[in-house]
């Protein structure tokens, strides 16, 4: 009998490490890593403005075609919308622009007060926005120097206003292992 509890034993332990092993690989999305914000608010804004606008960001990074499949949705803006961006800074502190979300780019013209804007973001869409300098040390087209810095939570999204040249709405993102988001 000890050795019919033996086979027993070790055939589970092989179904175990078979199906962990299905479920490792079905939860790894290959590799894509998923990006959310937190709800976007004037209060994040540096300086912090009074608005009720609101907002979300979510997104899909792709290691192998370096690119970022995205969805901005925003809402109740105080005046028509100018540009939404990916900027290097962390929370607190205003950085530059890395990349566009609408408005400018080579990206759709953003809706006006409110509405959702998807796309992609490659590296020809990673931007120097400082003529003659390097943003911050992440140069035009450096797609991984981006996603490091999003790695480190040193990137925000926000939109920026007709009445809010400097952004109206505003949250830091972060990296979401295993995030699964059907629209990317």
């Amino acid at each position: 009998m000890p050795r019919n509890r033996f086979t027993i034993l070790v055939g589970a332990v092989a179904v175990l490490v078979l199906v962990g092993a299905s479920f490792a690989v079905a939860n790894d999305h290959g590799g894509k890593s998923g990006i959310r914000s937190e709800r976007l608010i004037g209060y994040n804004e540096v300086p912090p403005i009074s608005t009720t606008a609101t907002g979300s960001f979510t997104g899909r990074i792709d290691p192998a075609a370096k690119t970022i499949a995205y969805t901005l949705t925003y809402s109740g803006l105080s005046s028509p919308a100018l540009f939404a961006h990916i900027h290097f800074g962390q929370k607190g502190v205003a950085g530059g622009v890395s990349a566009f979300l609408c408005g400018g780019g080579g990206k759709p013209a953003c809706p006006a007060t409110g509405g959702t804007v998807s796309g992609t973001i490659a590296a020809s869409d990673v931007v120097n926005t400082v003529a003659g300098t390097v943003n911050q040390g992440i140069a035009a087209g450096e797609f991984d120097e981006l996603v490091r810095a999003m790695k480190a939570h040193a990137t925000y999204a926000n939109v920026h206003s007709q009445s809010f040249p400097g952004g109206e709405i505003r949250a830091q993102l972060k990296l979401v292992r295993g995030h699964h988001d059907d629209r990317h």
